[in-house]
């Protein structure tokens, strides 16, 4: 009996343990993951992380939580928002440039891992965003 509740919770513990290594890094935590990738395009790296959202009023209120937490201790150096949708924006800070885009229920982000102009970050990273 002792070696069966020993081996439960043996199995249990490992269970918990290779449960949580296989969960992915990610930069937004809000939302369920719906993807998360590290992409080669054109010579550069870029990180790529889909979120969803039960519905678009929380992933709009959640959209605006993540870029001020993507920026929050960081000098912006250049930026660019569509003003057809307020909800589209490319940041270049001083260590990495971002793209955020909210799409209905899903957000978006798209990160270089080193800062890059907004210019070329979109021709580059853009197309991942789809």
């Amino acid at each position: 009996m002792l070696l069966l509740v020993v081996s439960a919770i043996v199995a249990a513990t490992a269970i918990i343990v290779f449960g949580k290594q296989k969960k992915p890094n990610r930069i937004m935590q809000e939302g369920k993951l719906v993807k998360s990738e590290t992409v080669c395009r054109d010579g550069e790296m870029f990180y790529v992380d889909k979120v969803a959202f039960k519905d678009w009023h929380i992933s709009l209120h959640s959209f605006y939580l993540i870029s001020d937490r993507l920026s929050e201790g960081h000098t912006i150096v250049e930026q660019r928002w569509s003003y057809e949708d307020f909800c589209d924006v490319t940041i270049r800070l001083e260590d990495y440039t971002y793209a955020l885009n909210r799409q209905v229920e899903v957000i978006a982000l798209v990160r270089s891992f080193r800062p890059m102009p907004v210019d070329e970050f979109d021709r580059k990273a853009r197309p991942l965003i789809i």
